[in-house]
């Protein structure tokens, strides 16, 4: 009776209808042509911005801003525990006061013998000895003037001013935290000096024009672009060029966030691309799955642009009339097939 009933339940599964995966969707990599118009984003920079440091070692005794708040030029922004050097300083200070006393008094009985000696009632020696008396007199107030500006600046390295006016970006660390040489505490930057840094593959590069107004835009709002400087050489590894777009005095564009630039082009540009899905992001690379004439996809890195409405630009790796898969995901899939699949 089992042996029967193991019978056709085998027959059963033969009457099955085989299931069989999806079959992987395709599509050929062809060109987007531009409209007479080549747009590309690029990161919003500001000008001048620094990131401060002191080249000493010490805790922070003081740390006096916090991120987002604006600052003037020379403002004391951190100051790194650095009681020593402060009492150098003011030992300078209070021995050049001393100096200067001991230089005044040689000064005034050198006029005081040179005037008794102009009237014969001291002798030419007798000046010879207070013009003696007060050249040391001068050169140790310059060595104490030389030392405490010395001591001064040892003391100065101690202490984080604003360079500039500008705005808080980041503070590294907190009131009594230990600070390294050359380890940035604060970051700043001048938000009313501002641009947008493009890159732009060479290919299109030739054929933009330089001539014609760029049209900038931010969070789908119009920024009136400035000064704009087209850099002539090209980056080796990327073979890209920089177009740098100075914004306008007054622009309120976002720090670190993406921008959108419009080039008018001598002819329509005409451009590779690919959706997102056909995109797979490994590691630090983009990378798309190429079909062959026989169906098989294989993994092929490419270089790819920022995304725009849903696709990639294609700047290297791929030719136009190349078939790609659809779905990455799927296509990783077929490549790949788990543990045990036939």
């Amino acid at each position: 009776m089992f042996r029967t009933n193991l019978i056709a339940a085998s027959l059963l599964l033969l009457m099955l209808p085989t299931v069989h995966a999806a079959p992987l969707a395709t599509l050929e990599v062809g060109r987007a042509s531009g409209d007479h118009l080549y747009t590309q984003q690029g990161l919003i920079q500001s000008l001048h911005s620094a990131q401060l440091s002191v080249p000493v070692a010490g805790r922070l005794s003081s740390l006096n801003v916090h991120a987002g708040q604006q600052v003037k030029a020379g403002q004391l922004l951190a100051q790194v525990d650095g009681e020593a050097a402060q009492q150098n300083a003011a030992a300078s200070q209070a021995q050049i006061a001393a100096a200067n006393a001991q230089l005044e008094q040689a000064r005034r009985e050198y006029q005081r013998t040179q005037s008794l000696a102009s009237k014969q009632y001291l002798s030419a020696a007798a000046l010879e000895r207070a013009q003696a008396q007060l050249k040391p007199a001068e050169a140790q107030a310059r060595a104490q003037v030389a030392a405490a500006r010395a001591a001064g600046a040892q003391a100065g390295l101690f202490r984080l001013t604003a360079p500039f006016s500008g705005i808080i970006a980041r503070v590294n660390g907190d009131q009594g935290a230990l600070a390294m040489p050359g380890q940035p505490i604060v970051e700043m930057y001048d938000p009313a000096a501002l641009r947008v840094e493009v890159q732009l593959p060479t290919s299109v590069f030739a054929q933009i024009r330089q001539d014609a107004p760029v049209q900038l835009s931010w969070r789908g709002q119009n920024v009136q672009p400035g000064r704009i400087e087209w850099f002539p050489a090209t980056d080796a590894q990327s073979q890209t060029r920089t177009v740098r777009i100075n914004l306008a005095a007054g622009s309120s564009a976002g720090i670190g966030e993406l921008a959108s630039a419009s080039f008018a082009v001598k002819t329509s540009v005409t451009r590779l691309s690919v959706p997102l899905a056909a995109v797979t992001h490994q590691r630090e690379f983009d990378a798309v799955y190429v079909v062959d004439a026989a169906g098989k996809p294989g993994l092929r890195y490419v270089r790819l642009g920022s995304e725009q409405g849903g696709q990639y630009p294609v700047l290297s790796g791929l030719k136009a009339g190349e078939r790609i898969a659809a779905n990455a995901e799927q296509a990783a899939a077929l490549t790949n097939p788990p543990a045990g699949a036939h």
